[in-house]
This record gives structure tokens, sequence and C-alpha cells, in this order.
């Protein structure tokens, strides 16, 4: 950066960029990369992904690795689905098909196994991904697990904008969409963890396809800056360990308050 590590603010010397030692956002392979492991390990998801733009870049990203390996351009999707879905969607000329709540509410986007599996049993073949928001924006939880076995039941994959959970899986009753069958989520760390705004993960769950983990870094280029913050990757890295150290404890305690 221009500061080059010295400036009047006093973070400038945290504020890197892709250097040797600090390997590089897009193709990790040093310590962003072993940070990522770690992530993954602790969400218990086949891969994990940063992302310093937020579940919005994750959620572009998503869509796009679903299009990818499908032949179809259908998306099924809840319709309280954050503007950032609606973006991906135009940018990526995904063909959005609505899951309408009935009746139909400003507060509430409920969608029953029943709604799901009607929805793609008069699709002609199977979608390329179905797309919920769990929690949403009032902290209603859409019934994951079962939306999943509809899914997986039409071969359709199960997307999930858990941008409010992040904390979810470290529950006493796990309740990440990873641990009840979601193929592909995002998190928003910064908005329920402790990390710097914009930092998110994109989770891989230990079922998706192989084929997605390698994609996953390109998809989310797609979508990102090429000069991610490294204050806020740090900030991720940090988490881990705060993670790591206690925090199912905490969160007990602050759910039991």
């Amino acid at each position: 950066p221009g500061h080059k590590g010295k400036g009047p603010l006093g973070c400038e010397g945290r504020d890197i960029t892709e250097i040797a030692g600090a390997d590089s956002l897009y193709e990790a392979g040093g310590v962003i990369a072993q940070s990522e492991q770690n992530a993954a390990a602790l969400f218990g998801a086949k891969a994990t992904f940063y992302s310093t733009g937020g579940s919005s870049q994750c959620i572009g990203a998503m869509l796009c690795l679903a299009l990818q390996k499908s032949k179809s351009r259908v998306v099924l999707a809840a319709r309280n689905a954050h503007k950032s879905f609606l973006h991906a969607a135009a940018l990526l000329d995904a063909d959005v098909r609505w899951l309408w709540p009935r009746p139909y509410s400003l507060l509430a986007c409920p969608v029953t196994p029943e709604m799901l599996e009607n929805a793609l049993a008069a699709l002609p073949e199977a979608p390329a991904a179905v797309y919920i928001t769990s929690p949403d924006y009032l902290g209603n939880v859409q019934p994951v697990a079962a939306l999943a076995k509809v899914c997986h039941a039409h071969g359709a994959p199960l997307l999930v904008d858990n941008a409010h959970g992040a904390y979810l899986h470290f529950l006493p009753a796990p309740a990440h969409p990873l641990d009840e069958g979601a193929d592909l989520c995002c998190d928003s760390a910064h908005k329920t963890l402790p990390v710097l705004t914009g930092g998110a993960y994109l989770h891989l769950s230990p079922t998706a396809p192989a084929q997605l983990a390698p994609l996953a870094k390109s998809a989310l280029g797609l979508f990102g800056s090429t000069s991610p913050s490294y204050l806020t990757l740090a900030s991720l890295d940090l988490c881990n360990r705060y993670l790591a150290e206690g925090y199912p404890q905490r969160l007990a305690e602050a759910v039991e308050r």
C-alpha cells in the first residue's frame, strides 16, 4: 500500500498486501490456506474460504458454483433474499423462481417441506439450486434439515444465507446449516462473531460435490476486490483462536442469560 506501513492513523503497520510470507487470498497456499483449514475444522466443514466482502461476496460465489455444476439456470429462492442475491442472479443470468410465503407476510417468509416439494415437482428438471435465508433479519429460522432432505431427494443442492447465524454451530445443540444438511452456506463473522467488518465465511459441507472446492476461490474472486483487506483477514484468523478457546461455554452462558 501507498503508506508503506507507516502513517498517521496507527493501523498501517498491519495493513499489508500480497507479499512473500503473507499468502494471497484467491491463490492461497500458505498462511491463509492454513487459517482457512483451521476454520473448516472448527465449523465441521469440508472446506471453508474467507471473504473480506462479507456474505454478499459469498452469496455471489455460492450461486456461481451452483450454476457451474448444473445444466439448469433455474434457482428456486425464498422471496426474502438479500439484495446481494438479486445482484448475483442478474450478473450470472440465473432464472429465479420465487418461493412465496402463504399467506404473504412482510415479517416472515416460511418455506415448508411441502411447499418446496410441490415447487420442485413442478419443474421439468432439477434446478441449479434451492436458496433460502436462515436465520432471516428478524430471527426467523427455516426447517433446514427437512428442506435439505427434499432438495437431495430431487438432486438439487441447498444453499443457505446464514449471514446472521455464524454462532449456531457452537450452541449446546448445534444448529448451523452445515449441521442440518445444507450443501453450501455463508456466515457473516462480523455480525455475530468478533470479526472486523466484511469478514465472512463460505462453507462447503462434507457431502458437497468434490469438484466445487477447486472452483470456490475463482468464484469468490469474481465478486471480490483484488485487494482484500489483510486487517479483516487477520481478524478472521484471530477469531479461530477465540472460537477454539472456550467459545461454546461462553455462548451457552449467554444463551442462559
